[in-house]
């Protein structure tokens, strides 16, 4: 998921507003980047809130009322303290055999008041497809298709994939990655398995259980 993972963190805030989706409200929520998620996944560096004044200046400016940033990076492998924004420590990493059959989920997402989470998700994919188009010239990794929408309840969310040539194993897979929308929360979840390809089925299914986890009352 190369194309999806290199983008989604300069696209989850690109948030606007507008009518209503027909979904019902549930009140404000925020997410949050638990230590562990979905079993067996552990986070991977601090994760958590960005609250730099560029970034809530964005969310601002895209219609994000009171608009946080938040990214986290999980996976099955031990990172131990690895720090993802100190890559040059590479003391705490996992070994090579480890990471072979390793997976993966990076959410990036945002949170605030959004007043049409469908046009929210739109606007979404079409920047994520802006950005792809635009940081990946010489680049192997490309999304396919268009944006196909999955049902979850309390949300709307469309699911997407991307071919890409695995940088560990050398080899190409097409994995699918989905991103929701409710009028607190919006975020992008991309799973990654080393051993194999990511369905449809398993990126749905994985948001919808990541979701519930991460997304809490605020």
């Amino acid at each position: 998921m190369a194309v999806v993972a290199a983008v989604a963190v300069g696209a989850y805030f690109v948030i606007g507003s507008g009518g209503g989706s027909g979904l019902a409200d549930d009140g404000a929520h925020k997410l949050t980047t638990p230590q562990t998620v979905l079993s067996e996944y552990k986070r991977v560096g601090k994760g958590g809130e960005s609250s730099s004044n560029s970034t809530v200046k964005d969310l601002a400016e895209s219609g994000v009322k009171n608009g946080k940033s938040v990214v986290g990076f999980y996976s099955t492998a031990d990172f131990g303290n690895y720090d993802p924004e100190n890559p040059s420590d590479t003391s705490d990493l996992p070994s090579q055999s480890e990471l072979l059959t390793a997976k993966g989920v990076t959410m990036a997402g945002g949170y605030g008041t959004i007043a049409d989470p469908k046009a929210a998700l739109d606007k979404f994919f079409a920047a994520l497809k802006k950005n792809a188009e635009e940081s990946s010239s010489g680049s192997k990794s490309e999304l396919i298709g268009s944006p196909e929408s999955v049902d979850l309840d309390g949300a709307v969310m469309k699911c997407q994939s991307a071919k890409s040539t695995n940088s560990l194993t050398k080899k190409v897979s097409t994995d699918w990655f989905c991103a929701w929308a409710d009028y607190s929360t919006i975020a992008m979840v991309s799973p990654g398995d080393n051993t194999g390809s990511v369905s449809k089925d398993v990126a749905a299914d994985i948001t919808t259980k990541l979701r519930d986890q991460v997304r809490v009352k605020a």
